[in-house]
């Protein structure tokens, strides 16, 4: 199967009633790949997965279905079929079924993760890897968002039923897709269009009231999914838009407590992240399931990383990597499989200290397309070399995590080692002009290239090796944004 996405229905069976539901799929990526299962949440569907179904395709394979009575699966009369979280987690996993997915990591958001919680506990073998996209667990991540929900489950009222339709308006639905994100221009308003064209339709508001009051069985089995977590410990990634109205970023940390290495990153944006910060969102997500589902890389393919069984060839250069950091990094053991490589790695890296660019430009560009190619390895090493450099703290922060720099020289050095990995070496007149606009020429330009080239060959061999990177380049590993 080619990358590109596919859009397809299967019929499965409700267990329930024996009757047949068609359920409406995304599916794209290699077909032997590892799946990646995406489970979305309310209001929407699988629509939400667009973007990243696009990020994760070139090496996943990745399914992300429609839920009962949500976009294009058949949504059921309640009075024919029970709108539960309990029942939907039943078609899902009869969907999984369907599909022969036995092993598969597990992303859940909003409604998707009660739903995926229930397949996690039903078959926990299944479960390669967790990412809970704010999709909660934990009763700390529940907002006074929830308050008219929580007095419809104290006492499920016609009264307090009715006030719930308010969240089933346009206002409402448009609403959680804007709070919290600083550009609202970035949302596109086919997201909140489509998903009140499906909101509307006859009958799914009382469908969509059903679940509002059921979604107390979810918090009352908090404790069953934790002790999951807990029992199994699945690799586990919580990326959180901190500005979730609904979701709090206290749910996201409390991974941590039932799986203590799980990954934390939280993100300036609202409860739906995938729509207006994508880049950071994805690159996350690819580095994380790399770590945890690439099973041919690695060790499988490079063996222990270590002066042993180094190829004589390559020892000239690796004594030139030692005397620059006075040990041997763990990346120059995997490049000098290939010593010749190693080789002119070390001889491209000699080469930019000789460019017009200063010693910590010349970090920024290397870190720039490290994060560019999610190059953790590389970005830890450029962030320590620009400490080492006595580049000031701002800096070295912003070259870890990414983000702009103060300074205007240095900021069109990063802008335009992004833009040559991000877009192919295909840069833009924009980008050139910027780069020119801050005092530099062709020959910046050129030097900025040879990083970018530098990063692409050093990147590409971490991401093989699964290089760990060394302690002597390892910064503190802070919650982004916490």
């Amino acid at each position: 199967m080619s990358a590109a996405p596919t859009y397809q229905t299967v019929s499965v069976t409700d267990r329930r009633t024996g009757s047949l539901l068609n359920i409406f799929y995304r599916e794209a990526g290699p077909k032997d790949g590892p799946t990646v299962l995406l489970l979305h949440g309310f209001p929407t569907s699988s629509h939400q997965y667009r973007g990243l179904i696009d990020r994760l395709a070139g090496k996943y394979h990745v399914i992300a279905p429609d839920l009962p009575g949500f976009g294009f699966s058949d949504g059921p009369d309640r009075l024919r079929f029970e709108y539960t979280f309990d029942h939907l987690a039943e078609v899902m996993e009869s969907f999984t079924e369907t599909l022969e997915m036995n092993r598969y990591a597990l992303y859940v958001f909003d409604y998707g993760a009660p739903v995926g919680f229930r397949l996690a506990v039903s078959r926990p073998e299944r479960i390669a890897a967790l990412i809970s996209q704010n999709g909660n667990a934990y009763e700390e991540g529940l907002s006074d968002g929830w308050n008219p929900i929580r007095a419809y489950w104290e006492e499920p009222s016609a009264e307090h039923r009715a006030a719930l339709r308010v969240f089933l308006q346009a206002d409402s639905t448009r609403f959680q897709y804007t709070h919290g994100e600083a550009n609202v221009k970035l949302v596109a308003p086919e997201t909140y269009t489509l998903d009140q064209h499906f909101l509307d339709r006859p009958g799914n508001d009382e469908i969509q009231l059903d679940l509002f009051g059921d979604y107390k069985s979810n918090v009352a089995l908090y404790p069953r999914f934790q002790e999951y977590l807990r029992t199994h410990r699945p690799p586990t990634l919580a990326v959180w838009g901190k500005n979730d109205p609904f979701f709090l970023p206290q749910g996201a940390k409390a991974f941590r407590r039932d799986v203590p290495d799980a990954e934390v990153h939280l993100v300036d944006a609202g409860h739906f992240p995938l729509d207006t910060h994508l880049d950071e969102v994805a690159g996350v997500i690819g580095a994380f399931l790399a770590r945890t589902l690439d099973r041919e890389q690695g060790a499988a393919l490079f063996g222990e990383l270590s002066n042993e069984g180094t190829p004589a060839a390559a020892n000239a250069a690796l004594e030139d990597l030692r005397a620059v950091f006075g040990f041997v990094p763990n990346l120059g053991f995997a490049l000098a499989a290939e010593p010749s490589v190693l080789g002119v790695y070390v001889a491209m890296l000699k080469a930019l200290g000789e460019t017009t660019l200063d010693p910590v430009a010349q970090q920024v560009a290397l870190a720039a397309a490290s994060h560019a190619n999610a190059g953790e390895y590389a970005v830890a090493v450029h962030a320590t070399v620009a400490s080492k450099l006595r580049a000031s703290a701002d800096v070295v922060e912003a070259l870890r995590k990414g983000g702009p720099l103060k300074d205007p020289k240095h900021e069109a050095v990063r802008r335009f080692a992004e833009a040559i990995a991000r877009k192919h070496t295909q840069v833009s007149d924009s980008d050139v002009r910027a780069l020119r606009a801050a005092g530099y020429d062709q020959r910046a330009a050129v030097a900025i290239a040879l990083a970018a080239g530098a990063k692409t060959i050093a990147n590409t061999v971490a991401h093989l090796a699964r290089t760990e990177v060394d302690a002597e380049f390892r910064v503190a590993r802070e919650e982004v944004g916490a």
